[in-house]
C-alpha cells in the first residue's frame, strides 16, 4: 500500500511540475504551426513519465515502468482517433453547408463580399470562426489574400475547391458561381457519406482492437497480483530485457493501429501554392 501511495504522490508531483514549467516558459508562437502539436507532445511526455514512475514504484521493475510508459503514451492516440475521424467528417459537412449558404445568398442578388459577410454568423459551427475572420479580412484587405488565409486555416480539400471558385468569381471570370458552389457541396456530401459507410464497416475492427488492448493489460495486472510466482522469472536481468522487448513490440503494434485509424489525408488543390497565389492577387 505504501508503494501505491508513493506512486500516486509521485504522479501528482510530476504533473504539477510539468504544469508549473509550462506556465513559466509559456508557448512559443512558432509552436502554433500546423503539424507540430508541441502542447500535445508535452502532455503525452508528462503522462508517459508519470506512468513510468508508477509502474516502477508499484512493481519494483524498471521494465514494468517502460511498459506502462509506452501504453500511457500510445493508448490516448488510439482512443482519440475516432474523435479525429468524426471531426473530419463534420468539417466536410460544414464546408458543404457553407457552400450551399453562399449559393443561396448569391442567387438572391448579393455580391460576393456581402455573401461572405451575411453567412459568417450563421456558418456551420466547425468553420464559423474561420468564416468570421474571412469576412473581417474581406472588409480591410484584398479578397484573394483573405481567401488564401482561409484555405490555410481550414486546410481541407473541399475548402480549397470553394476558395478557388470564389477567387475566380472575384476576378469576374465565373459566370455561374451558384451552380459551381452547388456542385462542390454535392460532391462534398457524397464524399462524407462514403466515408461514413467506410467508418461503419471499420467500427468492429476498432472495437476489437480496443478490447484486445484492455484485456491484455488487465490480464497482466491480474497475473502480477494473483500469481506472483508465475511472474517471478521476469524479475531477473534477462526477464527485464524480455519485458522491454515486449513493450517495444506492443507499442509498435499500437502505434500502427493509431496510424491506420487516423482519417486519410486527401490531396489539397492549393497545398504548396497558396502563398504564391495570395501574393499574386490584387
Amino acid at each position: 500500500m505504501s508503494y501505491l501511495v508513493g506512486a500516486v504522490i509521485g504522479t501528482l508531483a510530476a504533473l504539477g511540475v510539468a504544469l508549473i514549467v509550462q506556465g513559466i516558459v509559456g508557448t512559443d508562437a512558432r509552436e502554433g504551426r500546423p503539424g507540430v502539436p508541441w502542447r500535445l507532445i508535452r502532455i503525452r511526455a508528462a503522462i508517459a513519465a508519470a506512468g513510468f514512475a508508477v509502474g516502477w514504484l508499484v512493481t519494483g521493475w524498471p521494465a514494468a515502468g517502460v511498459v506502462v510508459a509506452v501504453a500511457a503514451a500510445v493508448v490516448p492516440g488510439l482512443l482519440s482517433a475516432r474523435r479525429a475521424r468524426e471531426q473530419s467528417l463534420a468539417l466536410t459537412e460544414g464546408l458543404a453547408g457553407w457552400a450551399e449558404m453562399l449559393r443561396d445568398t448569391i442567387v438572391s442578388h448579393a455580391g460576393l463580399r456581402e455573401a461572405i459577410g451575411v453567412t459568417a454568423d450563421v456558418a456551420p459551427e466547425e468553420i464559423r470562426p474561420a468564416v468570421v475572420r474571412l469576412a473581417a479580412r474581406a472588409e480591410h484587405e484584398s479578397l484573394a489574400v483573405g481567401l488564401r488565409r482561409f484555405a490555410d486555416e481550414v486546410a481541407d480539400p473541399v475548402a480549397d475547391l470553394i476558395v478557388a471558385a470564389l477567387a475566380v468569381a472575384a476576378d469576374g471570370q465565373a459566370r455561374n458561381l451558384p451552380a459551381l458552389l452547388s456542385g462542390i457541396a454535392t460532391s462534398a456530401r457524397a464524399e462524407a457519406h462514403m466515408r461514413m459507410r467506410v467508418e461503419t464497416g471499420r467500427a468492429r475492427t476498432y472495437s476489437s482492437s480496443r478490447a484486445l488492448v484492455g484485456i491484455t493489460f488487465a490480464l497482466s495486472v491480474l497475473l502480477a497480483v494473483l500469481a506472483p510466482t508465475f511472474m517471478a522469472p521476469f524479475a531477473t536481468v534477462w526477464g527485464q530485457l524480455v519485458l522491454v522487448v515486449i513493450a517495444a513490440l506492443f507499442g509498435g503494434a499500437l502505434w500502427g493501429l493509431v496510424v491506420l485509424s487516423r482519417p486519410a489525408a486527401s490531396p489539397r488543390l492549393l497545398a504548396g501554392v497558396a502563398d504564391r497565389w495570395g501574393e499574386a492577387g490584387p
